[in-house]
């Protein structure tokens, strides 16, 4: 089922957001600001601290929903 890239990263939305671990997924891959200026354009949200934290807070305001998706 999961032969593309994008099926993949369905799935991998998908089991951190019923396991609650977006936020602290996504923390763990913005750690590195050398590493997300390699992915990501100049005025990406990701590059911005004031945003990046905005974004993070929200996704850890999200952890509090239950969801229940097929995986």
């Amino acid at each position: 089922q999961l032969k593309t890239p994008v099926g993949r990263g369905r799935a991998f939305l998908r089991y951190c957001l019923v396991h609650r671990q977006l936020a602290e997924s996504l923390q763990l891959c913005l750690l590195d600001p050398e590493r997300l200026r390699e992915w990501y354009y100049a005025r990406s949200p990701f590059l911005n601290p004031q945003r990046r934290a905005e974004i993070l807070g929200i996704l850890y305001e999200l952890d509090g929903v239950t969801f229940h998706l097929a995986l």
